[in-house]
């Protein structure tokens, strides 16, 4: 699936997506996928120490995207948008959503609806 979403050079890309979690959060597992994401968003990640995620937020108007590195072979995204429901999100039952993502993604919601001049 994809969602079309404007680039920082006003035109409109698909954004691979593999799933909806809630309304206004998306995932994207497949390691293809993310990396197609992050080339044509302009998404860089540093390579993670071992035993240690790497956490990227990018922000995109209204939207964020947090690309989660956790070996070569291992990186997912979540994109997060301003309608992202925060109560609905805490409701998603710890095991299936660590307490440490879930902040994370909550911060991300919080960079979405900063808005820039």
């Amino acid at each position: 699936m994809e969602i079309g979403i404007e680039t920082n050079k006003g035109k409109i890309e698909g954004y691979k997506i593999d799933g909806e979690i809630i309304d206004g959060l998306y995932s994207t597992t497949n390691t293809e996928k993310v990396n197609s994401n992050c080339k044509i968003f302009g998404i860089q990640i540093e390579a993670p120490k071992e035993g240690v995620i790497t956490y990227n937020f990018s922000k995109m108007d209204n939207l964020c995207v947090l690309t989660m590195k956790i070996d070569e072979e291992n990186i997912i995204q979540y994109l997060i948008g301003v309608d992202m429901s925060l109560p609905e999100l805490n409701h998603i039952p710890d095991n299936e959503m660590p307490s440490d993502l879930r902040n994370k993604i909550i911060e991300a919601h919080s960079l979405a609806k900063l808005k820039f001049k």
